[in-house]
C-alpha cells in the first residue's frame, strides 16, 4: 500500500496575471487531499472518492490496460480522471496494475481549494513523474496550485519563460489575526476563467505593477498599509479583466478591505478586520481565520 498527501491552495496576489508572468503570493492550505493505492492481481482499477464527511461522492472501475470504463457513477468525472491517467502513462511510459485507489478530501468540494490539483499531484507521485509536467498536460493553469500542493509554507511563484519557479516564504504578517477568509457560496470554474482571461487584450504594464505590489504585500508590517495595497491590487486586476472589484459590487459598506482570490466572482475572498457577523448576516457562514487556513511549517503559531 502507498499513501500520498497534497495541500490545497489559495492565490493571494497575481490572480489571472500570473499566467502572463507576473509574480504572485500563494499559500498552501491546512486542508488537502490524500490518495491511498492498494495493488491487487486484477486487471481493474477500482477508484473510490470520499468527501470531507467521509461519504462516497464518486466511484468508477477502469480496465488497467487501456483505462476504458467498466462502470461509473459519473461519466464526466471518469472522463476527467481517464485523461489524467492517460497523460500519466504517456509521460511515464508505464501503467499501474489492477488496484484499489481511494481518495479522501478534507474540505468541502465547493470550497475550490484544489480538489483537482491535489488529485493531479497525488497521481503524479503514484506514477513517479514531474507533477508540473502532468499539470500542463491536463490543465491551462499556471501551476501555482501544484507548487502549493508540495509546499509546507507560503510561496512566491512566477512563470519564467513558461517554467514554474517558486520559493518558500515565512509569510505570516504580525496582523494575521485580523485576516479572514470568507467563502462566497459560489464555485468558480478556473479553466473557464483562464480561457476568458486569455481572450482579453491587455496592457502588459500591469505585470510590473503587480510584481511591485506582491513584494510590498509580502513584506508589509502594518494593517493599514496592507489594506491600501490589496485595494490597489483589486483596482489593477479589475481594470485588466474588465470586472468591478467585489467590495464595490457586494460589500461597499464594509469598514475593512476585501480582496478576491483566484478566479474572481466565487470561492474565497480575503477580508481584513474581525467582522464575522457582518458576513454571517449576508448568509456567508464559512469564515476562517488566517491561522486555520494557511499552512506554514516554517512558523509555529
Amino acid at each position: 500500500m502507498k499513501k500520498y498527501n497534497s495541500n490545497g491552495k489559495l492565490l493571494i496576489t497575481g490572480e489571472y496575471v500570473v499566467l502572463d508572468g507576473a509574480s504572485s503570493l500563494a499559500v498552501p492550505c491546512q486542508f488537502g487531499q490524500s490518495l491511498t493505492y492498494i495493488p491487487d492481481n486484477s486487471n481493474i482499477i477500482k477508484w473510490i472518492s470520499f468527501n470531507n464527511e467521509k461519504e462516497k461522492w464518486f466511484s468508477t472501475s477502469l480496465k488497467a490496460d487501456n483505462f476504458s470504463i467498466v462502470d461509473t457513477s459519473s461519466e464526466k468525472s471518469s472522463n476527467w480522471l481517464i485523461n489524467v491517467l492517460e497523460k500519466s502513462f504517456q509521460i511515464s511510459k508505464r501503467r499501474i496494475p489492477g488496484c484499489t485507489i481511494k481518495t479522501y478530501v478534507d474540505f468541502p468540494l465547493e470550497w475550490g481549494l484544489g480538489s483537482s490539483s491535489t488529485i493531479i499531484n497525488n497521481i503524479a507521485r503514484l506514477f513517479n513523474i514531474n507533477p508540473f509536467k502532468l499539470h500542463f498536460a491536463c490543465s491551462n493553469g499556471s501551476g501555482y496550485d501544484i507548487a502549493c500542493a508540495i509546499s509546507e509554507s507560503p510561496i512566491k511563484f512566477q512563470l519564467i519563460n513558461s517554467e514554474p519557479k517558486f520559493s518558500s516564504l515565512t509569510w505570516s504578517p504580525k496582523f494575521s489575526d485580523e485576516l479572514y477568509f470568507i467563502h462566497l457560496n459560489v464555485k468558480q470554474n478556473s479553466n473557464k476563467e483562464v480561457d476568458r482571461f486569455n481572450k482579453i487584450k491587455k496592457n502588459k504594464t500591469y505585470i510590473h505593477q503587480i510584481n511591485e505590489l506582491t513584494d510590498q504585500i509580502i513584506y508589509c508590517n502594518e494593517i493599514k498599509e496592507f489594506e491600501e495595497l490589496i485595494t490597489e491590487h483589486e483596482k489593477i486586476i479589475g481594470e485588466c479583466i474588465n470586472e468591478e472589484p467585489i467590495k464595490n459590487k457586494h460589500f461597499h459598506d464594509y469598514d475593512g478591505a476585501i480582496k478576491s482570490l483566484g478566479a474572481w466572482g466565487g470561492d474565497f475572498i480575503l477580508a481584513t478586520r474581525n467582522r464575522k457577523k457582518y458576513f454571517e448576516d449576508k448568509g456567508l457562514n464559512t469564515v476562517l481565520p488566517f491561522k486555520k487556513m494557511v499552512k506554514n511549517k516554517l512558523i509555529e503559531y
